[in-house]
């Protein structure tokens, strides 16, 4: 396992442009690099995109009496593909997991405007381009997934906090209590799933005391190996019953992948 700790240092610029879905072939054409950007996804008038009615649906019993439908829906941009799940309750309520789209310039969180500042980063702006992805705690298993049979490298991609999670680890929450303190970490532990059905992992530390990463970062997952498919998931000091208390998001931007031709 790996670790990348970077804390408010300044991110290391790429030695190339970057471009919106970018496709260029390396090494005499026998590979091929991808910068995924998440721009070709419309957003709504607030900014967000996190799935929609016109996925996929099933409907099931929720326990308490009522139902909830959801629908499973994709974004694509070659080579890649991830899936989030969007579900209207019975009673009205409308939520997501997995992944959703943003292009909000807004920097702050107000539990009292959950919706739309649940789509904000603390930067304002996307990596490159427009638009960024907003990563959820996967509660149905929610991935990306490279459609490539022999898999890809996956050099590298760019992170950074969401506006929510910030909030809670600066100024506390209802859910998790007060501000960080010392002893207290937020991490996401990024898995590669190989071709053969092991995986390796990275891990990326988001907060660590009252530090937390303050701007866009680089990543190198290249340790990952060749990998068919990548997933995210949360652990930190701030964990009950039911969990982590911390918010469970982060926001990442241009995933660079190499393919072997």
């Amino acid at each position: 396992m790996k670790t990348a700790k970077l804390f408010g240092l300044a991110a290391l610029v790429c030695g190339f442009a970057m471009t919106f879905s970018s496709c260029s072939n390396d090494d005499g054409d026998s590979t091929k690099t991808y910068v995924i950007s998440f721009e070709k996804q419309d957003v709504n008038k607030d900014g967000f995109w996190c799935g929609s009615t016109t996925g996929t649906s099933k409907t099931f019993d929720d326990g308490y009496g009522g139902t909830t439908t959801q629908y499973t829906c994709t974004y694509s941009e070659t080579p890649l593909t991830l899936t989030t799940n969007y579900s209207i309750s019975s009673y009205g309520n409308d939520f997501w997991s997995g992944f959703a789209v943003s292009s909000r310039m807004e920097t702050t969180f107000d539990a009292k405007t959950l919706t739309p500042d649940q789509y904000n980063n603390i930067v304002g702006k996307a990596h490159s381009g427009n638009k960024f992805l907003v990563v959820q705690r996967p509660y149905n298993g929610e991935s990306l997934v490279i459609n490539e049979a022999k898999g890809a490298i996956v050099k590298g991609l760019w992170y950074v906090n969401s506006a929510y999670t910030t909030n809670s680890i600066v100024n506390g929450d209802s859910y998790s209590g007060g501000p960080f303190v010392a002893d207290d970490w937020l991490k996401c532990t990024i898995t590669g799933k190989k071709v053969d059905g092991t995986t390796a992992t990275v891990d990326i530390d988001l907060a660590k005391g009252t530090s937390y990463v303050k701007e866009w970062t680089r990543v190198d997952l290249s340790s990952l190996g060749k990998v068919i498919e990548l997933s995210f998931y949360f652990t930190g000091s701030r964990t009950g019953d039911f969990g982590l208390n911390t918010p469970a998001y982060f926001c990442i931007d241009d995933v660079e992948l190499v393919i072997e031709k």
